[in-house]
């Protein structure tokens, strides 16, 4: 069973379009509030959704509030995932002894939204978590998370995922690494689909149908995908069912504000054959382009962002780079043949 994502496949979230935006600097204030609660008011759910309750207004905010809490508060069982003993994650066990599994999570956050007066569920299912691998095949269901009503609409809320990550240790054991993650609070069900199958149809609230076999054949994306305007969750949902096979570059999502106006959607280009990459940006970015010899090329400015016309010529790998201060960020990785 495979309750995390691997940190290093799941960087920082862009600012995605939800129903009301999910720009972190918009839950300043919450997330300061919630940071902060006391001891005092920990003691009990009751406790908790109470003090939510008074500053918390929308369904939004709260359900910001339990996310944050939740994901502050709450570590993964790293000690009962390695040795197959996932101990007690009753509410109760897991509000006094702060590790869960992913249904001690997601039972948590029901029992607290319910109580700031939220529509929540906790949805159980398979998703592709740490140690999934492009291809695999579920056995069972391996996972669970939150659903929540915002504003009429159901929303996807994975909180174990939220807190953190994980990577192998010397022994190749599981080893968490605590780290908010935002990606996964209030996603769109169109995006979350790629990750995440409910065992109950209706809880994916899709329009149309996705069976566990198409989800297997569903390419592993991140929901911050769907940010950069280039591609979209309908364009890939509809491909499934003409069983026709994706082949989509790798795909990395960095915290940084820019959409892709143009760029391969296949992850094999060929030898001798133009392509184009275009993105537009706020920020003062500046884009390469790094061919199989490792040299770096860049792109030129243009009006309302940056271009570049790339012709390889041998094979191996092309990389779309974005310079940071802290280095270069691959944001996309094509083959070459």
């Amino acid at each position: 069973m495979k309750f995390l994502i691997l940190l290093l496949l799941s960087f920082p979230a862009f600012v995605q379009a939800t129903i009301q935006t999910n720009n972190p600097t918009s839950f300043k204030v919450i997330d300061a509030y919630m940071r902060n609660c006391p001891a005092s008011s920990e003691k009990s759910i009751e406790e908790i959704a109470a003090y939510i309750s008074r500053s918390a207004r929308t369904d939004l905010e709260k359900a910001r509030a339990v996310y944050v809490w939740i994901t502050d508060n709450i570590s993964y069982n790293d000690w009962g995932y390695n040795n197959g003993d996932f101990g007690d994650n009753s509410v109760e066990n897991v509000l006094q002894t702060r590790v869960a599994v992913c249904a001690g999570f997601a039972d948590l956050f029901t029992e607290i939204a319910v109580k700031t007066g939220i529509e929540v569920i906790t949805v159980t299912g398979y998703a592709k978590g740490y140690g999934y691998d492009e291809g695999d095949s579920f056995d069972e269901s391996n996972h669970a998370w939150n659903a929540v009503k915002i504003d009429g609409s159901w929303r996807i809320f994975d909180a174990t995922w939220g807190q953190g990550g994980a990577t192998e240790d010397s022994r190749g054991k599981l080893k968490s690494i605590k780290a908010f993650d935002e990606t996964w609070f209030n996603v769109d069900p169109k995006h979350s689909i790629f990750t995440h199958l409910s065992e109950i149809p209706y809880q994916n609230f899709l329009a149309q149908n996705i069976s566990l076999a198409e989800f297997e054949r569903l390419p592993n994306v991140n929901p911050n995908l769907f940010s950069f305007g280039w591609i979209s969750a309908e364009e890939l949902l509809a491909q499934v069912k003409t069983k026709k096979a994706f082949n989509l570059p790798q795909i990395y999502a960095p915290d940084l504000s820019f959409r892709i106006l143009n760029a391969p959607k296949s992850g094999i280009l060929k030898m001798k054959e133009k392509v184009t990459f275009e993105l537009t940006f706020d920020e003062d970015l500046h884009f390469f382009i790094v061919d199989p010899f490792d040299d770096l090329k860049a792109f030129e400015k243009t009006e309302n962002g940056s271009k570049i016309n790339v012709m390889p010529y041998n094979p191996g790998e092309i990389k779309l780079l974005v310079e940071t201060p802290g280095g270069f960020i691959t944001i996309l990785t094509y083959e070459v043949k």
